[in-house]
């Protein structure tokens, strides 16, 4: 895969969907990592959350690329933080260090030391 291929062109590129992707579980715009593991979740699954880039259920969560859904399954960050952690992304760019996640709106010294070993920077 190239820099910037998306979850779609991995599918693609491996020969397409079966008839049992589960697509409403599934990101299909999420740019891919280099050496990141996608789980394609199937309609017969019983898990309603999946996180990409491993299938250990505690995988750190890159806060460049994750979603609201995704940021919430850190412990602490409920919807209002997870956009305002979308907010200050889109507004400021890329997080350049998990430092970083101080600089928005309601995470202070208290909860950044909470949710620092969760997340990650790629």
């Amino acid at each position: 895969m190239e820099i910037g291929s998306r979850v779609d062109d991995a599918i693609k590129a491996a020969g397409g969907a079966t008839a049992n992707v589960d697509f409403e579980k599934l990101n299909l715009a999420y740019e891919l990592s280099d050496g990141e593991k996608v789980y394609i979740p199937s309609i017969f699954d019983e898990e309603t959350e999946y996180t990409i880039g491993s299938d250990v259920k505690n995988t750190k969560v890159n806060i460049n690329k994750a979603t609201a859904s995704e940021l919430e399954t850190i412990n602490g960050v409920g919807p209002a933080l997870a956009e305002k952690i979308i907010a200050y992304r889109n507004e400021n760019g890329r997080f350049s260090s998990v430092e970083d996640l101080k600089n928005v709106s309601g995470i202070g010294e208290k909860k950044f030391e909470s949710i620092k070993d969760e997340v990650v920077v790629k």
